[in-house]
């Protein structure tokens, strides 16, 4: 059964919710969420899709940036350069990045 319109906005939201929340304390981590949550209304941002992983936490997200770089490369244009921009800035150099202890971080 499809879901509507309004369910799949809720989801959305709910996905982006826990995202923030995993990305809190990184600063490329919060970047590449905001960017994945503001680009083509947030599309990117869903359940269902390969770089939106649940975390043990319920309600609890993470991105993988390795996923999201394999899309990245099929498509084209604007939307390719935005999603691996995402995926930089989740992978980046972990020595230079500062975290913040999360309880519901799954390990990225």
């Amino acid at each position: 059964m499809p879901i509507s319109g309004m369910e799949a906005a809720r989801a959305r939201l709910q996905v982006v919710d826990g995202l923030r929340r995993w990305a809190q304390g990184a600063i490329t981590d919060v970047a590449a969420v905001e960017l994945l949550a503001s680009y083509a209304g947030g599309r990117h941002v869903r359940p269902g899709v390969a770089w939106v992983r649940p975390c043990a936490w319920p309600g609890w997200y993470w991105l993988d940036a390795d996923a999201l770089a394999e899309f990245a490369a099929t498509r084209t244009g604007e939307e390719r350069r935005v999603l691996a921009l995402a995926a930089r800035l989740l992978d980046g150099d972990m020595g230079t990045r500062h975290r913040v202890v999360n309880p519901g971080r799954s390990a990225a």
